[in-house]
């Protein structure tokens, strides 16, 4: 049947005009975990055959068939081979990697991506290959180490440079578009990483290179070469294979590893360091979730607010605003203070102390210099000798070169944001950029004196820069809507099968799940407490996170639930029985919530969002005179207000306490008067029998209500049915009431321009 629709898909692409453009691999999927060897094999010929005869595929798959068949009837014979279950593993993924060589040559012809286009362009001189181009590379190296000693040294560096890095480039889009890497390919490739010759810079061009390609088509020679490099004893080439290797292994998750490519892996993981280092990575994908919140933080009220008080707080100096004298003038710092951006600006600074990227908003507009149009420059590690910085004709340039490379706080295509940006700038303004810059890093090196520098430090002030550089790269590059993001779903490695083991122990969990609620990830840090829930014993304080994280993600009766097994361990917890209180009110379970309120009363009895919240749900429950004592004690702590005012006049009003219902209507409907206010004052004039009054009232709320005739009806009919029980119901027929509706839905029509 699977295979049925399968063909049913392919004779709607020979239906086609344009070219085929043919991605089996779903299919191939379903056939393959279904055991359906041969089948996936028949769709893989009839593929290639829509697109016209593919000697290498079909050659490909004939000497598949005859492996499994071969392997097929040695086992029907039952005879023994233990190497059977890593040959089928190895068809398996065979059968795989055809498929994605037949989506990849069905778009070679006419794709209009960057991949595809780069793609053809090498194609063009098919005798180039990896190890030839890096071959050109060292001799252009040595040049450039000549040239150091002409008498010209200025010009032949320029030019041996500008050669360099153009083969940097080259080489980049070659690892990046071939596919499969061979075996010559991958061997040149890890020459490039063992070469001390080699700048580093070079070599984490390559990493970035290899997990590009890899994001596009799954190669495990690649991952090879990224567990390679793993073991690399410069950090920076190390840290960035690690993160290279996650994210693909994250988006690639359900394609599993050959059973070599698995021991390589196995291998790998015998690092001491590969623990720690993967929860570290980890870390710094959780804080990219955050870079958009900090961005609209910082642009939304931030800049604006600043805007706002910049007249103000030049009034009160003689100068224009300097942001570096903010602490020369106490009135300056009074007025941040009073406008709540002094809140801000804190709580920008310690997300930026925790790793929280909040330079993205800044230089995202200084992403359209024509340096960026080139795919590999955005993941080129910022060095003093790239021709941006190098080739300057002013020494402040050189100079503020060094300067940046040297800024912790920014990442590597930051930097050359700023350094681009200079050309632009006046030469004062550079020194003010200098010295601004200077006086950061100063200040970032005197937050970290006395502490011991640390390769674990080292590390993670890498890994922090390089995914902030792949983060903008996919957010901001020109043609980004051709790639596949991996920072749009979650990066999370928790629960990745093959990295289980990492985060397999309390502490570890304890460590990403904080982290998560730290940064209000609720969904994500209450699987997180979820999985630590079984690995320790019970834990009040762990129920309330795992209760706040299911309350934040408005699943209510689960936070409930874990409330309560909270409250069983701990069951003073004021914080707890407060929660309890407010997600039962949410639910309008108003007798439970007035239970936990009566226990909050005695812990804070003066407190008058407890007695307003006892006074709701006993008026609710239908007590209202207990709850008229409560919103009269509001009155008495907050002074008069609406908060107690409007429950005060409905509570009056069904007690037909008509002379105090009147008192407090009135001060409800001289204020900011809601829709049920003139539905309850409606229904007050109709008990003074006052109907033109009342229709006008009703007309009123329907406007409020935006016009929502059917909810006013369905509003008035409920209230109206309260007030006509009781020894003093309201005495009104049902022709009335019908005049009544329909006058105030005519009136309201008149309203319109007014509301």
């Amino acid at each position: 049947m699977i295979f049925a629709e399968i063909i049913v898909n392919l004779l709607s692409y020979e239906s086609s005009v344009m070219n085929h453009h043919i991605d089996i691999s779903k299919d191939i999927e379903r056939l393959l975990s279904d055991g359906r060897v041969n089948e996936a094999l028949d769709l893989i010929d009839n593929s290639a055959a829509t697109l016209g005869a593919i000697a290498e595929i079909r050659s490909a798959t004939a000497r598949l068939r005859e492996s499994y068949g071969l392997m097929t009837h040695y086992a029907l014979k039952l005879m023994p081979d233990p190497s059977r279950a890593e040959l089928y593993a190895g068809i398996l993924d065979s059968v795989r990697s055809l498929a994605d060589e037949l989506h990849r040559r069905s778009r070679v012809e006419d794709a209009p991506t960057l991949y595809f286009n780069t793609l053809r362009y090498q194609q063009t001189s098919r005798d180039i290959t990896i190890a030839a181009l890096l071959g050109e590379y060292h001799r252009v190296n040595r040049r450039l180490q000549m040239a150091m000693l002409t008498e010209d040294v200025e010009r032949a560096g320029r030019e041996f440079t500008r050669r360099g890095e153009d083969l940097e480039k080259r080489i980049f889009n070659l690892i990046w578009t071939t596919h499969p890497l061979t075996v010559d390919d991958a061997a040149a490739i890890g020459n490039i990483f063992s070469d001390p010759s080699l700048p580093v810079h070079f070599k984490a061009l390559c990493i970035s290179a290899l997990m590009m390609g890899q994001l596009e088509y799954y190669d495990e020679r690649r991952l090879r070469l990224l567990m390679d490099a793993y073991g690399s004893d410069d950090a920076s080439l190390s840290v960035r294979s690690l993160c290279s290797l996650l994210i693909v292994m994250s988006v690639q998750r359900g394609r599993p590893f050959s059973p070599s490519l698995m021991r390589r892996f196995d291998a790998m993981c015998e690092n001491p360091r590969w623990p720690s280092d993967v929860r570290m990575a980890m870390l710094q994908f959780i804080r990219t979730r955050d870079t958009e919140r900090i961005g609209k933080k910082l642009t939304d009220e931030v800049i604006p607010e600043m805007m706002k008080l910049r007249p103000e707080i030049e009034k009160l100096g003689e100068t224009p605003l300097d942001p570096e004298s903010f602490e020369e003038n106490p009135e300056w710092a009074e007025l941040l203070d009073k406008s709540g951006i002094a809140d801000k600006l804190k709580e920008l600074q310690e997300l930026q102390e925790d790793g929280g990227d909040v330079m993205m908003a800044t230089f995202s507009n200084l992403k359209t210099f024509p340096f960026f149009n080139d795919m590999p420059n955005w993941f080129m590690p910022f060095h003093s000798s790239h021709s941006v910085i190098a080739e300057s004709d002013d020494a402040s340039v050189r100079m503020l070169g060094d300067v940046v490379g040297a800024a912790p706080m920014l990442c590597n295509s930051d930097k050359y944001s700023i350094m681009l940006s200079l050309s632009h700038v006046p030469a004062a303004q550079r020194e003010m950029m200098a010295s601004q810059l200077k006086a950061h890093s100063a200040q970032m090196a005197g937050m970290s004196f006395g502490e011991l520098a640390t390769s674990a430090k080292d590390r993670e002030a890498i890994a922090r820069a390089y995914v902030q550089d792949l983060y903008r790269f996919f957010r901001l590059f020109r043609r980004k809507g051709e790639f596949s993001d991996p920072f749009a779903t979650t990066l999370n490695l928790v629960t990745h099968p093959r990295l289980a083991e990492v985060f397999d122990d309390a502490d570890s969990l304890q460590l990403v799940g904080e982290f998560y609620f730290k940064h209000q990830h609720f969904g994500d840090a209450f699987d997180i407490f979820r999985m630590l829930s079984e690995k320790m014993p019970p834990s009040s304080e762990l129920f309330q996170k795992m209760g706040y994280c299911r309350q934040m993600s408005d699943d209510l009766a689960e936070a409930i639930r874990y409330y309560e097994q909270s409250e069983l361990l701990n069951s003073e917890s004021v914080w707890t029985i407060r929660k309890l209180a407010v997600c039962h009110r949410q639910m309008k379970n108003w007798k439970d919530a007035l239970a936990y309120y009566r226990r909050l009363e005695r812990h804070s009895p003066e407190d008058a969002g407890v007695a307003y919240n006892i006074g709701l749900c006993e008026m609710k429950l239908g007590h209202f005179d207990r709850a008229i004592p409560c919103f009269y004690k509001v009155e008495f702590i907050r002074g008069e207000s609406d908060r107690s005012s409007r429950p005060l006049f409905e509570c009056h009003l069904m007690q037909r306490n008509l002379e105090k219902a009147r008192k407090y209507c009135d001060l409800v409907m001289g204020r900011s008067p809601l829709a049920n206010d003139y539905l309850f004052a409606g229904m007050l004039d109709i008990k003074e029998n006052s109907l033109a009054a009342a229709v006008s009232r009703f007309a009123m709320s329907i406007a409020c209500r935006n016009f929502d005739i059917d909810g006013f009806i369905r509003d008035f009919n409920d209230n109206l049915a309260d007030f006509q029980k009781g020894e003093d119901a309201i005495a009104i027929d049902d022709l009335t009431v019908k005049l009544i509706i329909d006058s105030a839905i005519s009136e309201s029509a008149n309203l319109g321009h007014k509301i």
